[in-house]
């Protein structure tokens, strides 16, 4: 099934790689395996023949109607998370640990949350523009200390994503659910913002 969007509607691809682990993960030789990018096999849609196809839950996200950017999202593990979202370019659009701001180009933004990246703490700034087929991957990093919490031993997260802005689509084709996974290469030309700190 075919849907018109009311004007043109952004589209970009995220993927996403978080790790969590503890003193044992120190030498980053011991969690390399996990935060090599792996092909994904994603259920979030995908472009085609210059077509753009999106899971028919669309249309139910409260902010689909109207919308000026959807994101199709695919984590590098198993866990699939949210695979799309809809976002307003009058309001503030926040993802994760990001804001996008309205362009063109349309601007990335970190927003630091503690509880998020944890420590150092890091200032809130323009990352970079994301522009069409210049994939770019963010680096962060940051130690969470539980010792507050009894019986928590204190852990670090590292986090990479990449932001593929595909372009601008006028229409969509609506898979049915279950969606059929579809294979996603990671890009392997893309412009790295490292903001990986020693925690050691």
């Amino acid at each position: 099934m075919q849907i018109t969007f009311k004007r043109p509607v952004s589209i970009i691809q995220i993927f996403r790689n978080i790790h969590v682990y503890g003193k044992e993960g120190k030498a980053y030789a011991d969690r390399a395996e996990q935060l090599a990018w792996k092909e994904i096999s994603s259920k979030a849609g995908y472009i085609q023949d210059q077509q753009l196809f999106l899971p028919r839950t669309i249309v139910d996200d409260p902010s689909f109607s109207g919308c000026d950017l959807i994101t199709m999202e695919d984590n590098n593990d198993t866990g699939q998370g949210t695979p799309n979202r809809c976002f307003h370019f009058a309001r503030r659009n926040v993802l994760d640990i990001f804001e996008l701001k309205k362009g063109p180009p349309i601007e990335l933004h970190l927003r630091y949350d503690h509880f998020e990246v944890g420590m150092p703490k890091r200032n809130n700034f323009k990352l970079c523009e994301l522009k069409i087929n210049e994939p770019v991957e963010i680096k962060i990093n940051g130690k969470l200390d539980h010792t507050l919490t009894v019986g928590r031993a204190r852990t670090f997260k590292e986090q990479h994503y990449i932001f593929e802005y595909l372009g601008d689509f006028d229409a969509c084709q609506l898979l049915r659910e279950p969606c059929p996974p579809y294979g996603k290469k990671i890009p392997v030309h893309r412009k790295t913002v490292d903001l990986i700190k020693p925690l050691w």
